[in-house]
């Protein structure tokens, strides 16, 4: 159990005396500044929004390397479901923001 002599400084020295420490401006990586989220920002949420989909396609490739080359077969396809559904995605977003971008001239 500490004790009241614990904390006080040995016998001779002198106590520090420095202005204690200031605390720094907000270091919040998610908040966007002025230029907006850093590339790293965008990364790990585009990652992490994928989760799912990048632990599948992990988990048949590892299979195909060490249990059998068809699970190769199975990570091809989720892959191209993947795709098409990021393409779909793409497609329906750019007309969303075509649309906007038209209206603000």
């Amino acid at each position: 159990m500490p004790t009241p002599e614990h904390n006080t400084p040995p016998a001779g020295t002198t106590p520090d005396t420095r202005a204690p420490l200031t605390r720094r401006a907000s270091t919040d990586v998610t908040s966007p500044g002025p230029a907006g989220p850093t590339a790293t920002v965008r990364a790990a949420v585009w990652a992490g929004c994928h989760l799912g989909e990048l632990a599948a396609i992990a988990v048949t490739c590892s299979l195909a390397i060490a249990v059998s080359v068809w699970f190769a077969a199975v990570a091809a396809l989720l892959a191209l479901l993947w795709a098409g559904q990021e393409y779909r995605s793409h497609r329906s977003n750019r007309t969303t923001t075509n649309e906007t971008w038209e209206g603000t001239r």
